[in-house]
């Protein structure tokens, strides 16, 4: 008896020690996966790995990263069940405004219809506008092409009457009294009356200048501005020779002489300004 007692106290300290051995409680166990490890911007898996499950097998990572797939795909279907769930009760929720919808397409098509009359109205008073401005700009041209065609004749005729071409009740009318005693062969040559008929002239060329040359009018001048440049050119000439005739006088002193001399110069001046040059050089060169 006491034999078979031995046997069994040996396999119940056989049992004992099997259950320890086999006893994993002490041994570390792997943590779950955290999702927070797998948003980090600078995110390794081996390095992970390695610090990590160096307690768990390949095969339990791999069934572990599936189980977490699975989930993140069950997440996603509910994200996009839900917006799009969303989604149709918006579109639900618009029904029935199909009528406030036309209604708001009637009144824009009612003020586009009315921006298109105010537009006809304002492009036709532009043109109105724009017609008129034409006929303005032309009566305008007008107004000043007679404005100087008047000029022209009142001009020429104070020139007229300034070189003793008109009668004295048309000089006194159209030209201002001159302080010379115009019936005096002198007062005729002087240089206050040569330097006002150059004046007039140089005057009356500006108006010709604004007025086309082609015009009836100024046709119809023609013989008029002819005769008085001719005469003017004959005043200038015989003022001319008579400055040079008294310069030939030997009995001149040196003040008359100087005085002559500049009075010559101014005469030369005149017929530069008038531009009948040439008929200057004639009455130098002519003999008196």
């Amino acid at each position: 008896m006491t034999a078979r007692s031995k046997p069994t106290l040996l396999l119940a300290t056989s049992t004992s020690d099997s259950d320890l051995e086999d006893d994993f409680s002490s041994l570390p166990f792997p943590q779950p996966l955290p999702r927070s490890a797998f948003t980090t911007t600078d995110f390794s898996a081996s390095s992970y790995l390695a610090s990590l499950h160096r307690h768990q097998t390949l095969e339990d990572l791999r069934a572990e990263l599936r189980t977490r797939s699975k989930d993140l795909e069950r997440e996603l279907v509910e994200l996009v069940n839900r917006d799009y769930a969303d989604f149709v009760g918006l579109g639900s929720s618009l029904r029935g405004g199909e009528g406030k919808v036309n209604d708001l397409k009637l009144g824009v098509m009612g003020f586009a219809r009315e921006i298109e009359g105010v537009k006809e109205k304002v492009v036709k008073a532009a043109d109105e506008m724009e017609k008129d401005m034409a006929v303005k700009k032309e009566v305008t041209r007008k107004k000043a092409l007679a404005r100087n065609l008047l000029t022209l004749d009142a001009r020429l005729l104070q020139l007229e009457s300034l070189l003793l071409l008109r009668g004295q009740q048309e000089a006194d009318d159209h030209v201002i009294t001159l302080d010379l005693d115009e019936t005096s062969n002198s007062s005729l040559t002087s240089l206050p009356r040569l330097q006002k008929l150059v004046t007039s002239y140089l005057y009356i060329k500006h108006v010709l200048s604004k007025v086309p040359p082609a015009h009836p009018f100024v046709k119809a001048q023609g013989g008029r501005l002819k005769k008085t440049r001719q005469t003017l050119s004959d005043d200038l000439s015989r003022a001319l020779k008579e400055c040079r005739a008294e310069l030939k006088d030997e009995e001149l002193g040196e003040d008359e002489r100087k005085e002559l001399e500049g009075r010559l110069v101014e005469i030369l001046k005149l017929w530069s300004e008038v531009g009948e040059t040439r008929d200057a050089v004639k009455a130098l060169k002519a003999r008196k």
